[in-house]
């Protein structure tokens, strides 16, 4: 089932008795887009924004590079109703390929049990968690037991390519 729930504006108009009937209502907010009650700005905090994030299951995570500070401009949204809150679901959000080479991630946040925390892939990130994902290095990648199959795969992909824009050139120079 998909979570749902009420928003009921132009409560200026009606009785307080009525407010407040559906106010105790379950799933249910009550305001009014005109007053500006409990409806804030496209960029403010306000209470019908945060019942929507919960009701989704919305997670803010922030990302940082090594030696920077964290991004807290633009945070990667992972929703636990659809892949989870993870590690494994942040990294696969920004890069099938950083899952993959992926060796450990550094958590700061509600989530660690302390600044930093070093965390594998199904460690559980809460709301404006920073985390820094660790790649394998590549004598890692080396020792891994696919690797020389993945490194087929990547070469046996370029030279298709290089084959392909060969054969699509010498067949424009033919017409």
């Amino acid at each position: 089932y998909k979570p749902c729930c009420y928003f009921y504006n132009k409560i200026d108009t009606i009785t307080i008795e009525e407010v407040d009937q559906l106010a105790r209502m379950p799933h249910s907010l009550v305001g009014s887009v005109a007053k500006k009650y409990n409806v804030g700005g496209p960029l403010e905090d306000d209470p019908l924004k945060a019942m929507i994030w919960k009701y989704l299951g919305l997670t803010r995570i922030y990302t940082k590079r090594k030696g920077q500070q964290p991004d807290l401009a633009e945070p990667v949204v992972l929703s636990a109703i659809r892949k989870g809150t993870t590690v494994r679901s942040l990294c696969h959000n920004v890069s099938t390929q950083m899952l993959r080479d992926f060796n450990f991630a550094l958590v700061w946040g509600k989530s660690a049990k302390h600044s930093p925390q070093r965390c594998g892939v199904n460690h559980e990130l809460a709301d404006e968690d920073v985390v820094q994902i660790v790649t394998k290095t590549n004598a890692q990648q080396r020792q891994d037991k696919n690797y020389q199959a993945m490194v087929q795969g990547f070469s046996d992909k370029y030279h298709k390519k290089k084959f392909d824009a060969k054969k699509k050139k010498q067949g424009k120079l033919r017409r």
